[in-house]
Parts: structure tokens; C-alpha cells; sequence
């Protein structure tokens, strides 16, 4: 609010005597040691310093934690297909979905998220609130799965804020995908916008994928923009630090997905992974342990794919041997439940999911690209 003092005029060339003079000061509240005070002067007080929003409380937790299956866009857009994912979970000891809001830039719904608005880049798959209110009906947890850098869509529409190749080019991976640059500000806050955007339609929790630099041919991608003295894996942890602060803010929990190699490997492997530094700002840290992307040998196991309990073990332990050290962050592994090169049923799954267990995790995501999960692999509701 402005003021304007209120002025006494005097006319010139009156004449007043003394004491109508003294008179008149004292009518306005002149006294000896205090400024005459006006209707509408300012307050000599300090102002009162404005009460900072109190951030909205995260939900709480199951008990037990969270148990959950993958879930597409195209199966949460079809309500047939939501319901036998609904109706399994209520079957069985499950009480989770990581569902895909963003995959290669493609967003599964309309959010209010300006880049995304301007670059055109929903595929209206599902009506978002629609999604929540039947997963909260079922009392299912709801994770908004955000697949972060590799996006094509945007990277074609501005490939100033791309991964590029040595004469400029937008850079493509062996598959044609292309790939947004970690180092440029906007492309970290769009995942973050995404993110809040995602939280304030009601998902518990965020959980980024493709957090990382792209790992096909490192030496021919160039970093536009690229700070001095960072690293690629300080701009990952810093990237994943404020994701979480900004998330929970909004309401929502915050996870991250990493390789299932990470905890193995001594550096970053050029993808800016390096999981101690990228647990410390996450509440989960989801690794993909699927035994069919290891390679025979590893691990000393001659081939994992075929020993999947032993595959887990070594391979989340050594990881519990980094995370636990993180404060406040817990891990909840991503589990195989496809073929591929071995066939997988149900005494396959249940031996990751045993392995797990005996590593005092009782957590897990079960991953399937057809969104077909072994219901005879998953204990049942209340046993």
C-alpha cells in the first residue's frame, strides 16, 4: 500500500500570532520528541515478514513399502487393460504402478507445463485425474514413471537443447533415438516441470528414467553449453538433488531409475551414473537388475540369465554396499519378468523376488514391455 502525508498550508502572507501557531501544531499531534503523525502516514514498524507456503505433507508410506508392476501409456489409457491390472493387484500382495507419463518426448497427457504446450508434445493417451481417481479407488499407489533425456521429439523441434554431434548435428544413438543435453538448464527444468505437473494431478511419486548422458559412441557427442570443471556426473547429482527438493515441494515422493551395473563399475562409464553421489538425493534408487542384461561372466556367474536369484544377490548387495550409506534412501530394484534368451515363469521370478528378501528388501517394480506379469510369481494379498 502507498501513503500520501497530509500537508498543512499555509497561506503566505497571513499574519499568525504565537499561540495560534502553537495552537495549531498541537491540533495535528505535534509534541515535543515525535513527528507529527498523519492519517495515512507510514507505520514506523517494521514490516511483517510474509509467512512462507508450508509445502504440502508427503503421503504416507505402506507399511511394508511398495510392491508395483510397469504399466504403459496405452494400457493406462484402455479401461479394460487398467482393470486386470487393477484386479491383479488387489489379488495379490502388489499395492503399486509405475506408469509412463513420458517416453521419447511423447507425453501420455495434457499437462500445464509450458515447453510441452509449445512443442505440441502430448499424445492424449489418458485423462490424468481419471487414471488417479480409479488407482486411489483400488488404494493403489500411483508413481509417474518420467523418461528424462532421451527424448526425440524435442530434440528435433530444438536441437539447441540436444546432444550433438562434432559439426553440430543432432546426435542420434545406434537405435535413432535422440537425446536431450543435461548441461542446458531447460531441458533439466522441463523434467522437473513435468514432474511437478505430474505430482499436483495426484501421483505419489516421481520416478526418472533416462537420467543419465546417453552410452552409444560417447566420443562423438558434444555438449553445447557444457560448464568448465563439471562433470558429467556432478551435473547428474546436482540434476537429481534439486529434482527431489522441487518434487517434494510439490507433494509428491522421488525415485530414480540407474543400471544395473552401476554399483559395479569403478566410474561413470560416460553416462554420469555414479550412484553414490546420484543416492544421496533420492528417497529410492530403482536399479534394473534384470539377470538377461548381464553378460555371461559377470559377477563370476557363468551365465546369469539362468541364475537369476544368484545374479540378484551379488548384484544388490554390492549395491546396498553404496545406497545404505546414503541418507535416507532405500532401494527398491527393478525384477525380470519376460523371456528373453532363457525362458521366465513363475519359479524364476519368485527367485529374485526370495533373493530380495533375504537381503532384508522386501521392495520391487516387475518389469514387462506387454504389461503381462505372472500372477503365480507374486505372494497373495494377506499372506
Amino acid at each position: 500500500m502507498r501513503y500520501h502525508a497530509k500537508k498543512l498550508v499555509l497561506m503566505a502572507g497571513c499574519a499568525i500570532s504565537p499561540v495560534i501557531a502553537v495552537a495549531a501544531l498541537l491540533a495535528v499531534g505535534c509534541h515535543r520528541n515525535s513527528p507529527p503523525k498523519f492519517a495515512n502516514a507510514p507505520s514506523q514498524r517494521a514490516p511483517l515478514a510474509q509467512a512462507k507456503p508450508t509445502p504440502p505433507a508427503l503421503p504416507p508410506l505402506p507399511p511394508r513399502g511398495l510392491r508395483g508392476v510397469h504399466l504403459t501409456r496405452w494400457h493406462a489409457g484402455s479401461e479394460t487393460r487398467l482393470s486386470r491390472i487393477e484386479e491383479l493387484i488387489e489379488r495379490t500382495d502388489l499395492n503399486a504402478v509405475a506408469v509412463d507419463i513420458i517416453d521419447d518426448g511423447q507425453l501420455s497427457y495434457n499437462a500445464n507445463v509450458p515447453l510441452a504446450i509449445k512443442t505440441n508434445a502430448s499424445n492424449k493417451m489418458f485423462r490424468v485425474d481419471r487414471l488417479i481417481a480409479s488407482l486411489d479407488q483400488h488404494k493403489i499407489w500411483p508413481i509417474a514413471r518420467i523418461a528424462c533425456m532421451r527424448n526425440t521429439l524435442l530434440a528435433r523441434v530444438r536441437p539447441d537443447l540436444a546432444v550433438q554431434t562434432s559439426n553440430g548435428k543432432l546426435w542420434l544413438d545406434g537405435s535413432g533415438y535422440a537425446w536431450l543435453n543435461p548441461y542446458k538448464q531447460e531441458v533439466r527444468d522441463y523434467c522437473i516441470d513435468l514432474a511437478i505437473d505430474a505430482a499436483r494431478h495426484g501421483f505419489k511419486e516421481v520416478q526418472f528414467d533416462y537420467v543419465r548422458f546417453p552410452s552409444y559412441h560417447v566420443s562423438t557427442q558434444r555438449f553445447p553449453g557444457q560448464t568448465p570443471g563439471v562433470s558429467h556426473e556432478d551435473v547428474i547429482a546436482k540434476f537429481v538433488a534439486d529434482a527431489r527438493q522441487r518434487v517434494h515441494a510439490a507433494g509428491a515422493w522421488f525415485s530414480i531409475d540407474v543400471f544395473g551395473l552401476t554399483s559395479l563399475v569403478k566410474d561413470d562409464e560416460g553416462i554420469g551414473q555414479k550412484l553414490d553421489k546420484m543416492a544421496s538425493g533420492a528417497d529410492w534408487v530403482c536399479p534394473m537388475v534384470y539377470p538377461s542384461h548381464y553378460h555371461k561372466g559377470e559377477y563370476g556367474i557363468a551365465n546369469p540369465n539362468a541364475s537369476p536369484g544368484e545374479i540378484i544377490t551379488r548384484s544388490v548387495r554390492d549395491a546396498q554396499k553404496i545406497v545404505t550409506s546414503a541418507s535416507g534412501c532405500k532401494l527398491r530394484p527393478w525384477l525380470q519378468d519376460f523371456s528373453l534368451g532363457v525362458h521366465y515363469g513363475p519359479e524364476q521370478i519368485k527367485q529374485q523376488i526370495d533373493a530380495l528378501k533375504a537381503l532384508g528388501i522386501e521392495e520391487y517394480l516387475l518389469w514387462n514391455p506387454k504389461c503381462e506379469y505372472t500372477e503365480a510369481a507374486v505372494p497373495v494379498r494377506g499372506k
